[in-house]
């Protein structure tokens, strides 16, 4: 077996290998991975890269904080090695973006290796292990979140760093490992697996601490000193890199309270993309049945391993201690999680919703099966020495037999029989391998495999090559197998699962480089916005012109019930709106018929739209209005303004928590027109209005 700096130098490496179709831009990432992350990360570099770091974002939303936005990832230190990056390389492309995002797949293959060695689990088997779940289908699903997977990338890291703390010498060690990994997982910007974290967390520190689930590596004694010595090695750097972040976070909390579909409350909204027991099952067996969200295989040859070693070990009677425990608390853990993840099912589960506040605003809680590929690699390990050992020929084989069997028949159960009408493969993964179908004919069979009888191919192919390996009494070469069998089973879905073609958007060159943002910006500030479809920051896809339509989970609540009211979501106006209405919406909105984006009116108290304006166009005569067009740069807006009757100044853009205004330097309370726009009552006279964004 190679060095150890080898094994980590492979594990570095591996990702790039297994995805180099990404790697080399054969494909791309799709789906949330460019609006809903690249975007922002583009933005902000390229200001950067003329001096000025933004704080708000005036394009989206008619306004929506930056810097308090969790997609914007603003305080993850290793963001800011990729800004450096860009900077050496004077670029910072979509490519090298997730090059970035597959880094964390580097970060997590250290951590667990570690860990797992840690485990006393020999060298070859960590490697192994830690290959394969690199390889399954969830950390490669979760490319497409940047975020979520380099918040995942430093759980391995602290379930590593609790494991030193258990050993007096590693003190200095573990604290450090545990501040900076839990530092990096709350800026990440991904707050599901902050939640997921603490709960994967919290079980694996009472398993290494109580007096039934002990390690090897933790001492017979029972000095109640020692074990709170342990627990302020953990509890104490988790708490400082908190508090640290504290700051961040309170700004976070505070946007979210005015964010659209946040903070409502309401278990039908936690509850939705539930894992189902079904999906549990294809986790195992057969991917197709399952949603993307939640599944979690590695494979035909390592479900077949892992279900074999799993009954062979609960019926032998000499059970290794440490391995008898370690399953105990992973099958306790898995039906926990299992509540959470089947959360529309789950009596557990509405009872913790209906007394944790914590929860209440989370969705989508499939996505909680993440925190079980760590614990899934020290299983995987278990069962690759159970079968690279010479003990158990006959039992592995009839054991492996009977499970191959019953695996099939299930398989042939949901392709031939059961109508699945799986909508979440149907529309994002078999229409992924349709496409590739369609245009890579000479793999057609291949790619169209992957939505019935490749799993059973591999299922008995695995079978063969165990037994052979078995009969030839070469058991010291499964773990090489098994690797090879994952990775040959497993190449095309983990690429193609949320990929699309080169290019496939950005034909237009939309995400080249700008030299001059601020710029860009201005003209946007000053043209006419535009009200068009989105899924994320759409900034660039719109060729730099600010949007007023907003995405299904942000925006300003207050704007985007105001939007909704009068748009379709696809960000056509209703077929409903007079035509009055729809001038003053134009008017109000900058869109088609007017630039405007500062307005003078007597009054503020307005019920809709079309009152608004009409107060606006009564007074127009009433008021000069200048904006400093040179200062502009979204974060702030300077307004000389001449009136010789009293009344409000409104800019059009969102009010938010931390926003300040300044009238001649003397600052004002911020109120806000149709419940949303940043407005300020002035006197009659001369005034220099400033609105600025202050986040400290």
């Amino acid at each position: 077996m190679p060095s150890n700096r080898v094994n980590i130098l492979i594990l570095i490496l591996v990702p790039y290998i297994y995805l180099f179709p990404h790697t080399f831009q054969i494909l791309e990432m799709g789906n949330d991975f460019e609006l809903l992350y690249y975007s922002y990360k583009k933005y902000i570099f390229e200001f950067l890269k003329v001096g000025y770091l933004p704080l708000w974002s005036p394009s989206e939303g008619l306004g929506y904080s930056l810097i308090f936005n969790p997609f914007a990832q603003y305080f993850y230190p290793l963001s800011w090695l990729l800004y450096g990056l860009g900077f050496l390389i004077g670029d910072l492309s979509k490519h090298t973006y997730l090059l970035y995002t597959i880094f964390a797949l580097s970060i997590y293959n250290v951590g667990q290796y570690l860990w797992l060695k840690k485990l006393n689990i020999d060298i070859k088997y960590s490697l192994i292990a830690t290959i394969i779940t690199c390889c399954g289908l969830k950390l490669t699903e979760v490319l497409r979140f940047p975020n979520a997977v380099h918040t995942l990338a430093w759980f391995p890291w602290i379930l590593y760093a609790m494991t030193l703390s258990l050993n007096v010498k590693n003190n200095y060690k573990s604290i450090l490992i545990i501040f900076f990994s839990t530092l990096f997982v709350l800026t990440a910007g991904y707050p599901y697996y902050i939640l997921y974290g603490l709960l994967l967390f919290s079980g694996y520190f009472i398993f290494i601490n109580t007096s039934v689930f002990r390690l090897k590596t933790v001492s017979s004694s029972k000095d109640l000193q020692k074990r709170l010595k342990v627990l302020f090695i953990n509890l104490i750097p988790a708490l400082l890199a908190f508090f640290i972040v504290l700051p961040w976070f309170l700004g976070v909390q505070e946007i979210m309270e005015i964010t659209s579909n946040r903070n409502l409350n309401n278990i039908n909204f936690s509850s939705i993309f539930s894992s189902y027991f079904l999906d549990h099952i294809g986790s195992w067996i057969f991917p197709p049945i399952s949603i993307a969200e939640g599944y979690y295989y590695f494979g035909s040859v390592v479900s077949l391993i892992m279900i074999v070693y799993l009954l062979n070990f609960f019926l032998k009677k000499n059970k290794n201690k440490f391995e008898f425990h370690y399953i105990l608390f992973f099958f306790i853990l898995y039906l926990f999680v299992y509540q959470f993840s089947n959360a529309e099912n789950s009596y557990l589960f509405k009872i913790i919703w209906n007394n944790f506040d914590l929860i209440k605003n989370f969705r989508n809680f499939a996505r909680i099966n993440v925190i079980l590929i760590p614990l899934f690699a020290v299983i995987i390990a278990f069962s690759l020495r159970y079968f690279s050992d010479q003990k158990d020929q006959r039992k592995k084989f009839i054991t492996s037999a009977i499970v191959v069997l019953t695996i099939f028949f299930l398989q042939i159960y949901f392709i031939e029989i059961y109508d699945n009408n799986n909508t979440y493969w149907e529309t994002y993964q078999k229409k992924r391998l349709d496409y590739a179908s369609n245009n890579i004919e000479i793999f057609s069979f291949l790619f169209n495999s992957y939505s019935n009888y490749i799993y059973t191919f591999f299922l008995f192919l695995s079978f063969l090559i165990l037994n052979f390996l078995n009969i030839k009494k070469k058991n010291n070469l499964t773990k090489f197998f098994v690797v090879i069998l994952v990775l040959c089973e497993l190449f095309v879905l983990a690429n193609i699962q949320w990929a699309i073609p080169k290019n496939y958007y950005d034909k237009n060159g939309y995400n080249n480089l700008s030299e001059k943002p601020m710029e860009n910006l201005k003209f946007a500030f000053k043209n006419y916005r535009v009200a068009t479809v989105t899924y994320g920051n759409v900034y660039f896809r719109n060729n730099r012109n600010f949007n007023v339509n907003h995405f299904d989970t942000g925006g300003i609540f207050s704007h985007t019930k105001l939007f909704n009211k009068y748009f379709e979501r696809n960000g056509e106006i209703k077929k409903n709106v007079s035509t009055k209405d729809k001038k003053s919406i134009e008017t109000l909105w900058g869109i088609n018929s007017s630039k405007d984006k500062v307005f003078f009116s007597k009054s503020i108290k307005h019920k809709t739209i079309s009152n608004f304006i009409d107060d606006v166009k009564n007074n127009k005569i009433n008021s000069k209005i200048k904006i400093d067009e040179e200062k502009y740069n979204g974060d702030e807006i300077t307004i000389y303004v001449t009136t010789n009757t009293k009344g409000y100044i409104t800019f059009l853009d969102n009010w938010a928590p931390r926003w300040k205004v300044f009238i001649n330097n003397n600052e004002k309370l911020i109120e806000k027109t149709l419940g949303t726009y940043k407005s300020v009552k002035i006197d009659i006279g001369n005034h220099k209005i400033k609105f600025k964004y202050e986040p400290w």
